[in-house]
Protein backbone atom coordinates (compact mmCIF):
# COMPACT_ATOMS: atom_id res chain seq x y z
CA UNK A 1 0.00 0.00 0.00
CA UNK A 2 2.52 2.48 0.86
CA UNK A 3 4.16 1.76 -2.82
CA UNK A 4 0.60 3.35 -3.99
CA UNK A 5 0.40 5.93 -1.68
CA UNK A 6 3.97 7.08 -2.73
CA UNK A 7 3.15 6.93 -6.93
CA UNK A 8 0.13 8.83 -6.73
CA UNK A 9 1.70 11.33 -4.41
CA UNK A 10 4.75 11.81 -7.47
CA UNK A 11 2.27 11.91 -9.92
CA UNK A 12 0.19 14.64 -8.03
CA UNK A 13 3.60 16.73 -7.48
CA UNK A 14 4.68 16.01 -11.07
CA UNK A 15 1.72 17.14 -12.86
CA UNK A 16 1.14 19.98 -10.22
CA UNK A 17 4.75 20.98 -11.42
CA UNK A 18 4.29 20.98 -15.50
CA UNK A 19 1.49 23.06 -14.65
CA UNK A 20 2.41 26.07 -13.13
CA UNK A 21 6.39 25.29 -13.39
CA UNK A 22 7.57 28.40 -11.56
CA UNK A 23 6.13 27.65 -8.49
CA UNK A 24 6.67 24.58 -5.74
CA UNK A 25 3.35 22.88 -5.03
CA UNK A 26 2.28 22.02 -1.85
CA UNK A 27 0.99 18.85 -0.13
CA UNK A 28 -1.98 20.03 2.17
CA UNK A 29 -3.55 16.69 2.60
CA UNK A 30 -2.33 13.94 3.21
CA UNK A 31 -3.60 11.79 6.61
CA UNK A 32 -2.58 8.21 5.62
CA UNK A 33 -4.31 5.02 4.99
CA UNK A 34 -8.48 5.63 4.99
CA UNK A 35 -11.36 3.08 5.67
CA UNK A 36 -13.82 4.50 3.54
CA UNK A 37 -16.51 1.90 4.95
CA UNK A 38 -15.78 2.97 8.13
CA UNK A 39 -18.60 5.07 8.80
CA UNK A 40 -21.43 2.81 6.84
CA UNK A 41 -21.09 -0.41 8.46
CA UNK A 42 -17.49 -0.80 10.17
CA UNK A 43 -16.80 -3.58 8.89
CA UNK A 44 -13.42 -4.53 6.58
CA UNK A 45 -9.77 -3.62 6.48
CA UNK A 46 -10.16 -2.04 3.14
CA UNK A 47 -8.29 1.10 2.64
CA UNK A 48 -7.11 3.89 0.41
CA UNK A 49 -5.11 7.40 0.38
CA UNK A 50 -6.44 10.37 -0.17
CA UNK A 51 -3.49 13.21 -1.47
CA UNK A 52 -4.55 16.92 -2.03
CA UNK A 53 -1.94 18.92 -3.48
CA UNK A 54 -2.37 22.69 -4.68
CA UNK A 55 -0.37 24.94 -6.42
CA UNK A 56 -0.70 28.07 -8.68
CA UNK A 57 -0.07 31.50 -10.16
CA UNK A 58 -1.23 34.29 -7.91
CA UNK A 59 0.29 36.63 -10.65
CA UNK A 60 -1.38 35.29 -13.39
CA UNK A 61 -4.05 32.91 -12.55
CA UNK A 62 -5.79 31.23 -15.62
CA UNK A 63 -7.96 28.02 -14.36
CA UNK A 64 -8.89 26.59 -17.93
CA UNK A 65 -5.46 26.83 -18.81
CA UNK A 66 -4.35 25.27 -15.90
CA UNK A 67 -6.84 22.66 -16.00
CA UNK A 68 -6.20 22.07 -19.77
CA UNK A 69 -2.75 21.84 -18.89
CA UNK A 70 -3.64 19.55 -15.91
CA UNK A 71 -5.36 17.05 -18.24
CA UNK A 72 -2.35 16.91 -20.72
CA UNK A 73 0.07 16.38 -18.45
CA UNK A 74 -1.71 13.60 -17.31
CA UNK A 75 -1.90 11.98 -20.40
CA UNK A 76 1.66 12.31 -20.85
CA UNK A 77 2.22 9.99 -18.02
CA UNK A 78 0.14 7.60 -19.38
CA UNK A 79 -3.57 8.53 -17.36
CA UNK A 80 -6.77 8.75 -18.86
CA UNK A 81 -8.00 12.16 -18.44
CA UNK A 82 -11.80 13.96 -19.37
CA UNK A 83 -11.79 18.01 -19.23
CA UNK A 84 -15.56 18.79 -17.99
CA UNK A 85 -17.61 21.59 -19.61
CA UNK A 86 -16.72 25.21 -17.19
CA UNK A 87 -20.04 25.95 -14.85
CA UNK A 88 -20.05 28.96 -12.90
CA UNK A 89 -16.82 29.90 -13.22
CA UNK A 90 -15.49 25.98 -11.88
CA UNK A 91 -12.95 24.39 -14.01
CA UNK A 92 -12.11 20.53 -13.44
CA UNK A 93 -10.90 17.51 -15.17
CA UNK A 94 -10.77 14.34 -14.16
CA UNK A 95 -8.08 11.13 -14.50
CA UNK A 96 -7.57 7.48 -13.98
CA UNK A 97 -4.80 5.24 -14.32
CA UNK A 98 -4.84 1.26 -12.97
CA UNK A 99 -7.26 1.73 -10.12
CA UNK A 100 -5.90 5.70 -9.17
CA UNK A 101 -8.78 8.27 -9.54
CA UNK A 102 -7.29 11.99 -9.76
CA UNK A 103 -9.81 15.27 -9.89
CA UNK A 104 -8.56 18.36 -10.42
CA UNK A 105 -10.35 21.62 -9.94
CA UNK A 106 -9.77 25.36 -10.16
CA UNK A 107 -12.41 28.22 -9.84
CA UNK A 108 -12.41 31.94 -11.71
CA UNK A 109 -12.21 33.21 -8.43
CA UNK A 110 -8.90 31.87 -6.96
CA UNK A 111 -5.44 31.67 -8.57
CA UNK A 112 -4.87 28.03 -6.76
CA UNK A 113 -5.55 25.00 -8.97
CA UNK A 114 -6.18 21.81 -6.48
CA UNK A 115 -5.18 17.80 -7.45
CA UNK A 116 -6.79 15.26 -5.30
CA UNK A 117 -6.27 11.57 -5.65
CA UNK A 118 -7.18 8.16 -4.13
CA UNK A 119 -5.34 4.91 -4.37
CA UNK A 120 -7.34 1.87 -5.70
CA UNK A 121 -8.96 0.20 -2.46
CA UNK A 122 -6.84 -2.59 -0.88
CA UNK A 123 -7.99 -5.43 1.17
Amino acid sequence: MTAEREFLRSELLAVAKAVVPGQEPVVTRDPGPVNPGVLFDGRGAATVYRITVETGNPNAPDPAAAVEAAAEAFRARGWTATVAPAEAGHYRTSATRDGFDVAVHAWSTDWRLTLTGETPLTP
